[in-house]
């Protein structure tokens, strides 16, 4: 059970990432410079690093052992 809960994590991990890319490279090449609002390129970037590392980290802490298929 963890190896197929693992191997979808991971799928989700990858699609967020390429969104999460999608999005900066859309802010960076199509914003305004002088636009304040394509400021929140960082915050995004260092949320979602917080907030993946979270979430692996509760994925670890499941009891795999307890569930059956």
């Amino acid at each position: 059970m963890f190896t197929v809960a693992l191997i979808f994590y991971f799928f989700f991990i990858i699609g967020y990432v390429a969104f999460a890319t999608a999005l900066i490279y859309h802010v960076r090449m199509f914003a305004i410079p002088e636009d304040p609002l394509h400021t929140f390129v960082t915050p995004f970037i260092t949320l979602s690093l917080v907030l993946a590392i979270l979430s692996f980290y509760f994925f670890l802490r499941v009891p795999w052992d307890t569930f059956t298929i």
